[in-house]
């Protein structure tokens, strides 16, 4: 599903009266001026922010800084929903304009349903089902020591995993859904609490991906159209191949003695818990991490000296099916239109 929005959405208008962040020199003169966000109230209590930018010359605003989760805005949660970023904004955006007593034009409205406007970042996510949500906390333990990506190993911050946290580019991150919506920052509405949304979140890893306006550029995504369900789904893909994960299982005496004599120290030495970045010459460290590959074997994967339990494994999870949108929430309208399978 499409997650987290930044873009800027097209049209004149009078700047919404929010107030402005200025820095003033030391003689007094303002240097710069910054509109405030505006929020706005959206479904289920739920509530998105948005601020003017731009100008005419002539005193207007001429477009719409949206930052925020146009699925949560419009259903009252993200637990699942639509992978249609055009359709979710454009829905949004009628609901922004009636908020806040906004009348585009036509023309202006016509641009938004297309996807014509700047998209910055998006986040896409999908959920994953396991057995129980102990097994999504032991999945993202295990995570944490045994997967790396080119942004290297991940950090872990208030049970949430992420790799490449700061990057300017991309990065992934991933949780358990059922913890998250029983914190007070992320507790569903009171009104969703009755339905079976609850029960559904409680086993399912939640994994995301980031994507910023550089990688956006890469991709060749400049404008909101360009983000189509498929390709969405096609990114998400391609990213979460990024990741290096095995389950680092210590390989058999007789299995152990099979290897190659020139593999045997080197694995003996990761196997202790050394860093063989920091050991083997460059070009011995890829040739001996290619040829242990197959033994299934990752030395790029520093081993754990103190023994974890790694009770879930980690990539066949992620290749598994993904858990979709039950048909219940269909029935009881906690989705997005656009989220219905196409007849």
């Amino acid at each position: 599903m499409i997650d987290w929005v930044t873009c800027e959405l097209p049209f004149v208008h009078q700047p919404l009266e929010s107030g402005l962040v200025c820095k003033l020199a030391a003689d007094g003169e303002v240097e710069w001026a910054t509109r405030c966000r505006v929020q706005v109230q959206g479904s289920h209590e739920s509530s998105i922010q948005v601020r003017s930018v731009d100008g005419d010359g002539a005193g207007h605003a001429t477009g719409l800084l949206f930052s925020g989760n146009p699925s949560k805005f419009l259903q009252g949660h993200n637990v699942f929903g639509s992978d249609d970023l055009v359709t979710l904004m454009y829905d949004t955006f009628l609901v922004l304009c009636r908020a806040l007593g906004l009348s585009p034009s036509l023309q202006e409205v016509r641009a938004v349903k297309r996807g014509d406007y700047p998209l910055s970042m998006v986040d896409i996510n999908q959920s994953y089902e396991l057995p129980t949500r102990q097994d999504v906390l032991a999945w993202i333990r295990a995570a944490e020591f045994k997967s790396r990506t080119r942004h290297g190993r991940p950090q872990m911050k208030g049970g949430t995993l992420y790799w490449g946290k700061t990057s300017q580019r991309w990065a992934l991150k991933v949780y358990s859904k059922g913890e998250e919506i029983e914190a007070s920052k992320h507790q569903l509405p009171d009104d969703l609490l009755s339905t079976p949304i609850p029960a559904w979140a409680d086993n399912k890893l939640r994994l995301e991906l980031r994507i910023k306006k550089k990688q956006l550029t890469k991709h060749d995504i400049t404008i909101a159209r360009d983000m189509t369900a498929d390709r969405a789904r096609e990114l998400f893909s391609e990213y979460v191949r990024k990741l290096e994960m095995n389950e680092q299982v210590a390989l058999s005496s007789e299995e152990q003695l099979a290897l190659p004599q020139k593999l045997r120290s080197t694995y003996i030495l990761w196997r202790s818990g050394e860093d063989l970045r920091h050991t083997l010459p460059k070009a011995t460290y890829y040739r001996h991490r290619n040829e242990l590959l197959p033994y299934g074997i990752d030395i790029a994967i520093s081993r754990d000296v103190v023994d974890r339990s790694n009770v879930v494994p980690l990539i066949r999870v992620l290749e598994a099916t993904p858990a979709g949108i039950p048909e219940w929430a269909f029935q009881q309208r906690l989705v997005h239109r656009s989220a219905a399978p196409i007849a």
